[in-house]
């Protein structure tokens, strides 16, 4: 049914002329082709009683201008087409009687579209849209039609409207589109500041006129008297008011505590250099991975450097209590002592003398010394179980002293420096920058050294470094970004292109960093070992394979994790190397982490994996077979990298 805003459409056409000179008269009121976005937030911001979630109404009205082109082209087509229909019965009666519903204007440019093949989708689709705004407002467009509109009145028109945005009228020229989502967030708890007083802040009580005001005064004059009264007492004693047992305890070492906390709170400047670092741009992925991988050396370095200097403190503290009770030993029996330490001569002339045993045992004499001698012993035994405590059981009755003596040369020997001297004659400057550049991630205070720097030897390392570094580049910019980056290519396939890239540059990073750089710092710092790696391709399992590949950090776990872990918790064989497997898997997943800026967990999976590809290694027909061993090892190792890469990739 044809409404009377409908049928006025339909008059007689106006002269074409006359339409188009009034539009053009409008055109140049309007700006160039552009789109603007008013987007606003309600404000009424409410707490959902039953998650606590904060929900948040966004509203945004976008409005697009077409080019004037485009609109003139449009305006011309609609209005031949108008004629067209004026003149036509049947094509009229379809323009008004619509199957669909909608307005004579809106099926009309339907028509217009399926019989301008040549016009563009683009054009076709933004003047649909455009004439369906300005169905939405047909009064205004019938007006303009039938030539009662003008170009003072479509000019007052945007001039009531805000800025820059087209007016609803303007519908020939102009899209708006108005879209509400309505969003859900948690709400965060956050502590809020905000100036306050303490609860026990003489002048607000004072102010707030709090009835406990006058017991906090009372606290005071008790804690006085109570003072004076303890001094008074102290000084009686033992004629000074301070200088106690506690005193003591306090007093020791004071100045170093200062400039030691000093030292802690300066430290804290790290994450003040490091956030402004940060701040200066995120790292590309080859910086971060660089930084993170060096840190973590770092880091185990100076973990090695502190435990084992604790460690060689306690075993000091242990010397001095051995030296002490052998020294109260030799005191009380200085005989006994020597005996002691001449066993062995003693008992080689008891074998060259026949008569030593029957001039001994015949003797009265001898027999009492005996029994004295015995006696001066075991008391001496006794005042030694004193002074060790930790170091004789409790049941022990006797103390040899040979054994003791035994064990001071042995403390002496695991506490003796290179210069000879005892810890901590090695805690200097000097050693410490020594530590860090010695290709060694464990703290030793003996190291093999060599006799001199061979320089020719630190210049051909470092031209293999760069030459290999060189081939490096070329591999992953021609063999693997191609690949990895390139969204038409299949993972399946890509994991078969990078199987032999991903192995020449595994194995050219591993020459970079065990031969070359190990090697150039083991011979700037005179370090004579360097078995940095052993023939780790022949390995026929990957616990061998950890074994060998990388020495320096096998043996910081060995002797941190894996033997720490037994020694201070008590864990068994297995446990132990599992937590010592598990503890690895996450450094180099944090690696990945930084690198990717992801969590994904890939290569933890993939390393942790390999404990059942040990099971597997280990088996009795694979063990009877190195090659076929050899083989299933390479087969992991060809797999796994380019299997890590696809992963993080295409992540």
């Amino acid at each position: 049914m044809t409404t009377e805003s409908d049928s006025s459409l339909l008059t007689p056409p106006p002269d074409p002329e006359h339409i188009r000179s009034v539009l053009s008269k409008n055109m140049d009121a309007y700006p160039n082709p552009r789109t603007v976005d008013d987007s606003s937030e309600d404000d009424a911001l409410y707490q959902d009683p039953l998650d606590g979630a904060t929900t948040t109404t966004t509203t945004t009205t976008t409005t697009t201008v077409l080019p004037k082109a485009a609109v003139k082209k449009g305006l011309d087509d609609l209005v031949s087409h108008h004629q067209t229909l004026h003149h036509q019965s049947n094509t009229q009666k379809a323009f008004i009687a619509t199957a669909d519903g909608r307005s004579p204007l809106a099926s009309s440019f339907s028509i217009l579209s399926a019989q301008s093949p040549g016009q563009s989708t683009s054009e076709s689709n933004n003047l649909r849209f455009r004439l369906q705004d300005a169905n939405r407002s047909r009064m205004g467009a019938s007006s303009l039609l039938n030539g009662s509109s003008s170009a003072t009145s479509l000019a007052s028109t945007r001039s009531s409207t805000s800025p820059g945005t087209p007016s609803s009228t303007d519908g020939y020229h102009a899209i708006s589109t108005t879209s509400t989502v309505t969003t859900k967030k948690r709400k965060v708890r956050r502590p809020t500041f905000e100036p306050r007083s303490s609860r026990l802040d003489p002048e607000m009580m004072t102010k707030n006129e709090d009835p406990f005001r006058g017991f906090h005064t009372l606290f005071w004059i008790v804690m006085g008297a109570y003072g004076l009264i303890t001094f008074d007492q102290e000084w009686t004693r033992v004629g000074k008011a301070f200088g106690g047992t506690l005193f003591s305890s306090f007093s020791q070492d004071a100045i170093i505590l200062a400039v030691s906390d000093l030292g802690l709170v300066l430290s804290t400047g790290v994450a003040y250099l490091l956030i402004k670092v940060i701040s200066k741009g995120d790292w590309p992925w080859v910086q971060s991975g660089f930084f993170t991988l060096h840190a973590i050396t770092m880091l185990m370095k100076i973990h090695s450097y502190i435990a084992y200097n604790g460690e060689l403190s306690e075993k000091l503290i242990q010397l001095k209590k051995s030296e002490a009770a052998y020294a109260q030993i030799k005191k009380d029996d200085p005989k006994t002592t020597d005996d002691d330490s001449d066993d062995s001569r003693s008992e080689n002339s008891s074998q060259a003398d026949p008569t030593y045993d029957r001039d001994t045992t015949d003797s009265p004499t001898s027999d009492s010394e005996q029994d004295v001698n015995r006696l001066h012993q075991r008391l001496a035994s006794e005042v030694a179980a004193a002074l060790l405590q930790d170091t004789i059981p409790s049941d022990s009755a006797t103390v040899n002293a040979s054994q003791l003596a035994a064990e001071i040369e042995e403390l002496r020997s695991d506490l003796e420096c290179q210069n000879g001297e005892l810890w901590p004659a090695n805690v200097t400057v000097a050693n410490f920058f020594d530590y860090l550049i010695v290709p060694s991630l464990i703290y030793e205070l003996q190291y093999p050294r060599t006799s001199r720097i061979r320089p020719l030897y630190v210049f051909e390392k470092s031209v293999a470094t760069l030459g290999t570094f060189t081939l490096l580049y070329l591999t992953t910019e021609h063999y693997i970004y191609p690949v990895v980056f390139d969204p038409t290519i299949s993972p399946l396939r890509a994991l078969v292109l990078l199987l032999i890239p991903f192995m020449m540059n595994y194995l050219m990073i591993f020459y970079i960093i065990f031969e070359c750089i190990c090697n150039a710092f083991a011979e700037l710092s005179c370090f004579a070992d360097r078995n940095f790696y052993e023939d780790w391709w022949n390995c026929v399992s990957f616990d061998e394979w950890a074994r060998k590949w990388n020495k320096p950090v096998h043996h910081f776990l060995l002797r941190h994790v894996y033997d720490s872990s037994i020694e201070s918790f008590h864990l068994s064989k297995k446990n132990a190397a599992f937590a010592t497997f598990f503890l690895s898997s996450c450094v180099h997943e944090l690696v990945m982490m930084v690198v990717t800026r992801k969590v994904r967990l890939y290569l933890f999976a993939l390393q942790m994996c390999q404990l059942p590809l040990i099971w597997m290694g280990n088996n009795k027909t694979i063990r009877e077979t190195p090659r076929l061993a050899n083989a299933f090892f390479w087969m992991g190792m060809f797999m796994g990298p380019p299997l890590l890469g696809v992963a993080y990739c295409y992540a």
